[in-house]
């Protein structure tokens, strides 16, 4: 994540909930991006991936998700 620093990051958050914004600082505790309407926190625990903004997402194995897609299925 040390190389993500000061770049346009995406971080992907458990229910899905994506966040943009300049990558400030990771600590164990949690994610300081800068972003468009202001300063966001994101604690480490909620958050499932952090990727370059714009990078091509990686398909994520199930368990990354908080519902395993065999419950959408008929």
């Amino acid at each position: 994540m040390h190389k993500l620093v000061r770049k346009r990051v995406e971080v992907v958050a458990h229910g899905g909930i994506v966040y943009k914004g300049q990558l400030i600082e990771a600590s164990e505790e949690a994610i300081f991006l800068k972003g468009d309407t202001g300063w966001i926190t994101i604690p480490m625990e909620k958050v499932v991936a952090v990727r370059e903004e714009g990078a091509d997402e990686v398909k994520k194995d199930w368990r990354d998700r908080d519902v395993d897609p065999s419950f959408f299925q008929p």
